[in-house]
């Protein structure tokens, strides 16, 4: 009896470190500081979706100084001509670059790495 309770024991210890170990996986991973708002973005990583190989979807988590939060959905695809381009939900579009989007430029890298790994 006892033996059969410790294995259920061990058993449900299992499962349920299995399941927190999925849940720990979504972050909020730091980006930068705007230049244009002084905010701090944030890629929600749990929201990081692959559309295809050369394209991904993800949010953005912008904390202002108040502590109040706005959100910007992000959709970037990368072709022969542009390199890796942009546009999010406010209407912004362009082509990523490092030194004149770097929030952006930061995001696509993030997104692009958790992208694949969340839509395998």
């Amino acid at each position: 009896m006892l033996k059969k309770i410790f294995v259920t024991a061990v058993f449900t210890a299992l499962i349920l470190f299995g399941s927190t170990a999925e849940k720990v996986s979504a972050q909020d991973v730091w980006v930068g500081t705007s230049p244009a708002t002084g905010w701090q973005c944030y890629v929600m990583t749990e929201t990081a979706r692959a559309i295809n190989d050369a394209s991904v979807e993800v949010t953005l988590k912008m904390v202002k100084k108040s502590g109040n939060v706005e959100y910007l959905h992000y959709v970037f695809w990368t072709d022969h001509v542009n390199g890796t381009s942009f546009k999010n939900s406010q209407g912004f579009s362009g082509v990523v670059d490092q030194y004149k989007t770097p929030i952006e430029y930061n995001a696509m890298r993030i997104a692009f790495r958790y992208g694949d790994r969340m839509s395998g």
